[in-house]
């Protein structure tokens, strides 16, 4: 369970979180750790880790709603349309 702190609030929507691997991932929690270091209340809604394969990660559903704290981050999975990453052209 996350304690309240005297610091913000932060709420962060992103298509990708750890445990991806990508760039945009990385950063997002690099950026949300060191909010927490900080003393902030991080909250980040995502969903399932599926990228680049389009394939959820081992442990992960794709469900409504799932919820997990991953490095004092709190981080609520939600269910959406899940599909490789096959690029522009082809």
């Amino acid at each position: 369970m996350l304690e309240l702190t005297a610091g913000m609030r932060i709420l962060f929507l992103s298509d990708n979180f750890s445990p991806e691997g990508n760039a945009p991932a990385a950063r997002l929690h690099e950026h949300a750790l060191r909010w927490v270091r900080d003393g902030h209340a991080v909250t980040v809604i995502t969903c399932a880790p599926n990228f680049p394969e389009g394939k959820l990660f081992p442990g992960y559903r794709n469900r409504w709603r799932q919820v997990e704290v991953i490095d004092g981050i709190r981080v609520v999975r939600v269910k959406t349309y899940i599909t490789a990453n096959e690029g522009f052209l082809k």
